[in-house]
């Protein structure tokens, strides 16, 4: 029975041999050929070398984790857990947390189903192992016989030449959106992307891009996996809080505001039930209605307002291209937040279009959002940015 990903990278080295298992810019390898290099520990660009190390140390019996950085950290293996990952740490700072095989491969069935990954996709992804999304379609991927397509470089143009080749997609938003211009792509039949919210006008403009692909939007956590999926159209697009059902075989229900989620695929030691402290509801369709990541939770003198919402009420707004809210002590009120926003419109037209709760403490226009290697926004470098202006 297999064990581990460096047991399943074997059986799929016999199964599909000189097929192209995964391509890094120019750089191509057969499941055969990326079998050999990690037998012979082989390391060559960030990605590769974070794949090979990764695989690597489960053939050895350990536990790896990738580090953000682009390292490995190895940790000796217990029998039971074969990879540790990590938090965001868009925040605060990442945690690790351990998965046993089961937790990721008894699901990647559902999932790949849903996100139409099979023996015949070529997954264009971009971004860290390191990022559990990312590391999640890699192995997904492996498991179901297709080809992994991705790129060292940040150049949009240069992901649009690869994913004219490719059929299906996985990009967080935030890099996902920067593909939505130029010509129409019919290439690809399925885009899946989560961690954050697409705006109404994102969803519309990637729908253009890519006619032919269905448009999935799914919420999860890195502490319990998949958790609801919604197909995107021109007709929901502007639902953009409400999240869709579970998956099969998850159970969703709210207690105290609280998403509460009922699954056997979440990370070792995790209660189950249990919550991330997200906040949502369920209408009266079933489908889960999201109102903020726990971590986005601001009480400023007893009004409670939600990061996430805020930045999703900036988007609205002519002229905002991007907008990121983030935290701040208040002395009076406890806490506070201010807004970074990219685009052309003024503070006035900021503040009318919102509520007084949702009115931020400041508004502070930048050039672009700082991402880190999770391709989340980096709330703690605009904050450390702002200190240094």
């Amino acid at each position: 029975m297999t064990l581990n990903f460096y047991d399943l990278l074997v059986e799929r080295a016999k199964t599909f041999g000189n097929k192209t298992f995964l391509r890094v810019d120019d750089e191509i390898f057969s499941y055969e050929d990326f079998l050999a290099a990690v037998d012979g520990h082989l390391t060559g660009c960030k990605f590769v070398t974070q794949a090979v190390n990764f695989f690597a140390a489960q053939k050895s019996g350990k536990i790896p984790v990738l580090l953000h950085d682009g390292t490995t950290k190895i940790f000796g293996g217990d029998g039971t857990n074969c990879l540790g990952v990590l938090t965001s740490g868009s925040t605060s700072a990442p945690k690790f947390l351990f998965r046993t095989f089961a937790s990721w491969a008894d699901f990647f069935s559902t999932q790949n189903k849903i996100f139409r990954v099979d023996a015949a996709t070529k997954l264009f992804m971009h971004g860290s192992l390191s990022f559990t999304g990312n590391l999640n379609a890699f192995l997904a991927t492996l498991d179901a016989g297709g080809t992994i397509v991705t790129s060292e470089k940040f150049a949009p143009k240069t992901w649009l030449e690869l994913v004219a080749d490719a059929t299906n997609i996985y990009l967080v938003p935030t890099k996902l959106i920067l593909l939505a211009t130029g010509t129409p792509l019919d290439n690809i039949r399925a885009i899946f992307t989560g961690s954050q919210v697409l705006s109404a006008a994102q969803s519309l403009s990637l729908l253009k891009k890519f006619p032919a692909a269905e448009l999935i939007l799914y919420y999860g956590a890195t502490e319990l996996n998949y958790i609801t999926y919604k197909k995107i159209s021109a007709e929901n697009a502007g639902e953009v809080q409400n999240l869709g059902r579970a998956f099969d075989g998850v159970k969703i229900f709210v207690r105290d505001g609280l998403i509460y989620v009922d699954t056997k695929f979440h990370v070792s030691g995790f209660d189950n039930p249990g919550t991330v402290g997200d906040a949502g509801f369920i209408d009266g369709h079933g489908d889960l209605i999201f109102l903020g990541r726990g971590e986005d939770f601001i009480n400023r003198g007893g009004v409670k307002v939600f990061a996430s919402a805020v930045e999703q009420k900036l988007l609205t707004i002519d002229g905002v291209t991007a907008a990121a809210v983030v935290k701040v002590p208040d002395e009076t009120r406890g806490e506070n937040f201010l807004a970074f926003v990219v685009g052309t419109v003024d503070k006035k037209t900021i503040r009318q279009a919102l509520t007084p709760a949702e009115l931020p403490r400041e508004i502070i226009f930048v050039d672009e959002l700082p991402l880190n290697s999770s391709g989340k926004v980096d709330k703690k470098r605009l904050l450390a940015q702002m200190s240094q202006t």
